[in-house]
């Protein structure tokens, strides 16, 4: 939800509640409430380890935008894989000219 309306500058996080159970909210709700608010979205995976990578992967219930992304590279021809790492294929200007070719912007402005 915090990358879908990140140009409305909304941000969700997580607030607690009774019994160890949890709700997700936008942030200006949970100042207005007066509890401590949770941050839940990264803004940068560069650091991202490969054992993280490994629990993502194995995560029942992963989150839509990884789950999709893994299942875009576990489905492509390894020799395809090799060669964009052999090659150091420059993956953000070939998703940015895929954007820009749709008539988008990285926050999806004409």
């Amino acid at each position: 939800m915090n990358f879908k309306y990140r140009i409305a500058g909304i941000r969700f996080g997580i607030i607690g509640g009774p019994d160890n159970t949890f709700a997700v909210c936008e942030q200006a709700t949970a100042e207005e409430m007066k509890m401590p608010f949770l941050d839940i979205l990264p803004k940068d995976y560069a650091e991202m380890s490969y054992d993280e990578i490994r629990h993502i992967r194995m995560d029942k219930e992963s989150l839509p935008h990884l789950e999709a992304l893994m299942s875009h590279f576990s489905t492509m021809d390894g020799e395809i894989l090799r060669y964009i790492l052999y090659a150091k294929i420059p993956l953000e200007k070939l998703i940015r000219f895929e954007l820009a070719d749709r008539g988008f912007d990285e926050n999806h402005r004409w």
